[in-house]
Formats: C-alpha cells, structure tokens, sequence
C-alpha cells in the first residue's frame, strides 16, 4: 500500500506556489544583481591585466628592435671606418642595404601606445635618430649613426631605459657589447661625436 502524505496534493496543484514563487523572485534578483557585479569586475580585471601583458609584450619587442638597430649600426660603423672601409670608401654607401628595422615602432606609434609607457619619450627620441640615419641630412651617415647610438647609451645610462629589459631582448653578441658600457668598460658614443 502506497502512503500519499497530506501535502503532495496541493504541491501537484500548484496551490502555495504563488507564495514560493514570490519570495524567489526577491532572491533571483539578488543573485543576477550579485552576478552582474561579478562579471563587470571580473571584466575590468581581465581588461586590466590584458593590457599589462600587452604593454609587456610590446615593450620587449621595442627593446628588441631597438638593441638589434643599435646592433646593425655598430657592426657597419666599424667596418666602415676602418682602414679598409675608408680605402672602399664605405662611408659613403654607409646606408645600402642597412638592416635596421622600425616596424614594431610604427606599428604602436599609429596606435599611439608608444607614448602610453613610461619610457615612451625616450624611444620616440630614439627612433627619431635612427631614421635620421636613412634619411637625406647634412653631414655624412655613418655619424648620424652614431648620434643615434649615442642617445641609445645616454638613456640606458640615465635609467630612461630598463636595463634588465633591454638585457633580456638583445642577442648574447648585443648584450656583450651594451654591458661593456654600463659596466664602464668603454666609453659612449657621446664621447666620439665632434663637438662643433
């Protein structure tokens, strides 16, 4: 014999339910408020530590441009003074086939996050000196690479660059010659460029 219990015909009926319907309704409000809450701020974190990671991101790519550029120049303004170069007369084909690079700078100068980090200043100032290099100026190339190597070492010397950053995105060969600098063991470029 099955046993029915007082209440099961009423709940069938639907007879109290207006009453349960009417004290959830307070409480499911409650919690889509609660989890509207939740996923504004869960937004705005993600947001947030989205854009961190994309600074990051981009920062280092920047160091890496501009460590392989001061790379590239180096190497060319050596062979190109030398004796040999200077029989070749290589400071005056100084810019062929050049291998420096301002993609990564472009790209983020037109979205205008260049000028969002906090060194941004310093990199503008430097990208402006490695296209100087390219471009038609007076004077001869090999020292306007120069000057762009210098304003390299000056900011690295006066902490507008992170070091550690521009350590973790320059190649082994880069980074020998950029710790000879910080360490003291050559001087910068500053000292080479002509006064007058």
């Amino acid at each position: 014999m099955i046993q029915v219990s007082q209440r099961e015909p009423f709940e069938r009926s639907g007879i109290g339910e207006e009453s349960n319907r009417g004290t959830n309704v307070g409480g499911d409000y409650l919690i889509d408020k609660i989890y509207g809450l939740v996923l504004a701020v869960g937004g705005y974190f993600g947001r947030v530590f989205q854009e961190r990671i994309s600074k990051g991101r981009m920062r280092k790519q920047l160091y890496q441009e501009i460590s392989n550029n001061y790379y590239a120049a180096h190497i060319r303004i050596a062979t190109a003074t030398s004796l040999s170069g200077l029989a070749q007369g290589a400071p005056l084909r100084f810019t062929d086939k050049l291998d420096i690079s301002f993609h990564v700078y472009e790209h983020n100068k037109v979205k205008g996050s260049v000028f969002d980090l906090r060194e941004g200043e310093a990199i503008s100032r430097i990208y402006d000196k490695f296209h100087r290099i390219k471009e038609e100026h007076p004077g001869y190339p090999h020292v306007r690479a120069k000057e762009a190597l210098a304003e390299v070492d000056e900011r690295l010397l006066d902490g507008s660059l992170d070091a550690k950053l521009y350590r973790k995105a320059s190649s082994p060969n880069a980074w020998r010659f950029m710790d000879d600098l910080l360490s003291g063991r050559r001087a910068s470029w500053t000292k080479s460029l002509n006064p007058i």
